[in-house]
């Protein structure tokens, strides 16, 4: 008994860093640069998508460390395929808009954006970023 639970926790853990390695090297990923009203900096990796003159970015969760300063500040930084963009972000709390931004998340992430969605906690929150 202890045998097969241990091996069933070393399978698991086996996937989940298949997955984490997966997710960040297989896909486009950015890094947002935020600041705090205190001029702490803040950096998350994130995936993008393109929407036409729009460029997205998607809160899987409310608990996300990098959202509060952006709520606090909208003013961001995106570092993308080696260059800074700088934009102002406008979240968009709906049903519909959470829709329409998954979609795009999935048909630009396809197998990746499904299975993060089975294995994290989602309350996600769809935010558009504007050129400054």
């Amino acid at each position: 008994m202890i045998r097969k639970t241990i091996t069933y926790l070393l399978i698991g853990c086996a996937v989940f860093v298949g997955w984490k390695t997966f997710a960040r090297g297989a896909q486009e990923t950015v890094l947002l640069h935020t600041a705090t009203v205190r001029n702490q900096d803040h950096f998350a990796t994130l995936w993008v998508v393109d929407d036409g003159p729009h460029v997205w970015i998607r809160a899987e969760n409310r608990e996300r460390r990098w959202l509060g300063p952006v709520q606090v500040d909208p003013k961001v930084e995106l570092r993308r395929s080696g260059r800074t963009y700088r934009y102002r972000a406008v979240p968009f709390d709906d049903p519909d808009a959470i829709a329409y931004v998954d979609a795009l998340f999935r048909a630009k992430y396809g197998f990746a954006d499904r299975a993060r969605t089975l294995l994290d906690k989602r309350d996600p929150l769809p935010i558009r970023l504007e050129p400054r």
